[in-house]
């Protein structure tokens, strides 16, 4: 390999060069296997191969990319938030939720989930920093307007194709609308 081409690499790499990498955000969406639909959320340097490379792994998997639009209007943008039950009671959580402006309060059995619009992320945040309690999880999501149900084959099926997805470099967060179910969490545990 010629003397320049590792300089550049290098200097590209360290930041040093002028021109640099300029990152983009991008979502990309597609159909999987048995019609669910599954949002790419991206982080890239080179717009083209991570669409290649996202387009690869739906197509191998027997699905296809959507265009623009085609999948994400099955989602919602919601803020998020998980913390573990023993940090607050269930009812005391839902009260706090509903003053802080959320739209659901979930319990589920050790953690609990609040769901709220974006605009609530803040007052969410501050809510919960006030009672002390440090959520493991907070972020914004795309959340489904409706989920499907499928088989245990079949879910396990969609799962791979998110993991793959999960996988590539420049994937950030894989958002789906298929209904894990328990029986289904536990096939994909013991494969």
């Amino acid at each position: 390999m010629p003397k320049d081409n590792i300089e550049r690499a290098i200097k590209k790499g360290t930041g040093e060069d002028k021109e640099g990498s300029a990152f983009e955000e991008l979502t990309l969406e597609g159909y999987g296997p048995h019609g669910s639909a599954i949002l790419v959320s991206c982080v890239t340097d080179n717009r083209n191969r991570t669409i290649s490379e996202v387009r690869h792994a739906f197509t191998k998997a027997g699905g296809n990319m959507a265009e623009a639009g085609a999948v994400a209007w099955q989602f919602d943008r919601k803020s998020y938030f998980s913390f573990p039950s023993s940090a607050l009671s269930f009812d005391k959580a839902f009260e706090l939720g509903v003053d802080a402006g959320a739209d659901d309060v979930m319990d589920g059995g050790s953690e609990i989930e609040i769901y709220g619009p974006v605009e609530a992320f803040k007052t969410i945040a501050t809510a919960l920093h006030k009672v002390n309690v440090q959520p493991e999880e907070a972020g914004l999501r795309m959340i489904p307007k409706q989920e499907i149900e499928l088989g245990v084959e079949e879910t396990l099926q969609v799962m791979k194709v998110i993991e793959h997805l999960e996988d590539l470099d420049d994937v950030q967060d894989v958002y789906h609308n298929v209904k894990v179910t328990d029986e289904a969490l536990a096939a994909l545990e013991s494969a």
